[in-house]
């Protein structure tokens, strides 16, 4: 294991080294600490809790909507295949024994601690009396970067998802041909193959913004205090605006919220397997009574 997963380890590695540094949280990093002294699933567990607990937190409701979309096509690629299901999920974090470059934990690792820096950066401007035009500038252009970032990992991400659908569908599906598809090819297929199902998660896709960030055409207008991308438009380049109030809120912290959604079904897909109690149990937690009546499509 050690030779043939060698990138999923090195980046395991790093996360776990970056937690013991404190860099995400004095919480995280006294878990990280008795990782090994607990098995797998308390660990989970003992993760999960933390989210749940975090009364400050921003967009919760929309990780929940988030994770229940993922469980969903976890659930349904489940009843047809269980061990293409769990293969599939496994290959995405640590590749598989032929190609074990496929994994993508060093990508979660590198986009983790690129939104963790932006979060730090914006508690570090809010707390100040007198912001800096530099500042202003250095804090859009991080926001700008850890969303691509992030749409970079959702094009991962969705790769699992079209391959679950797939799994669903009972059809035949090329791992490498997907896997090589641009973002928005895979979410036109996601799209089309679902029936736009899961919309709520592509449409945290920001096309004009990731292709105009893509091509330098994007910029910061401390004036406005506005993003101006240019866009083609009637033959046309135009400028288009988004508020940095709206990339603050909504833009910016999407990528954040479907990647722990990802974490925290992926979780609760472990339990569904390994630890029932454990499951109904963290379903409740995360939905209270409000899926009570749900619980059973789970």
């Amino acid at each position: 294991m050690n030779n043939v997963f060698k990138d999923f380890l090195d980046a395991a590695e790093e996360l776990d080294d970056l937690a013991l540094e404190g860099f995400y949280g004095e919480d995280i990093k006294k878990l990280t600490k008795k990782k090994d002294s607990i098995n797998t699933n308390a660990y989970l567990a003992e993760a999960l809790d933390l989210w749940i607990g975090d009364t400050e937190q921003f967009g919760k409701e929309k990780v929940k909507e988030y994770i229940l979309a993922f469980f969903d096509l976890y659930t349904e690629s489940l009843k047809v295949d269980g061990q293409k299901t769990v293969d599939t999920l496994s290959l995405f974090w640590m590749g598989t024994p032929d190609n074990p470059e496929l994994e993508c934990l060093s990508a979660y690792s590198e986009f983790g601690r690129l939104f963790t820096e932006t979060k730090h950066s914006l508690k570090d401007i809010e707390s100040k009396d007198e912001i800096k035009l530099s500042d202003r500038k250095r804090l859009a252009a991080s926001m700008i970067n850890s969303y691509s970032k992030g749409v970079e990992f959702i094009g991962k991400v969705l790769t699992v998802c079209i391959i679950l659908k797939k799994i669903s569908n009972n059809e035949s599906y090329n791992l490498m041909k997907i896997y090589g598809m641009s973002i928005f090819e895979k979410v036109n297929i996601f799209e089309s193959i679902t029936n736009k199902k899961y919309k709520k998660l592509t449409d945290i896709v920001n096309r004009s913004l990731r292709n105009a960030d893509s091509h330098l055409s994007l910029r910061f207008d401390y004036k406005e205090n506005v993003l101006l991308l240019k866009k083609k438009k009637d033959g046309k380049i135009v400028n288009d605006k988004v508020t940095i109030q709206q990339m603050i809120i909504a833009i910016f912290p999407s990528v954040g919220w479907f990647t722990q959604a990802f974490i925290y079904s992926g979780i609760l897909f472990v339990f569904s397997l390994s630890d029932k109690e454990k499951f109904s149990k963290y379903v409740y937690k995360i939905y209270g009574l409000t899926l009570k009546d749900n619980q059973n499509t789970l």
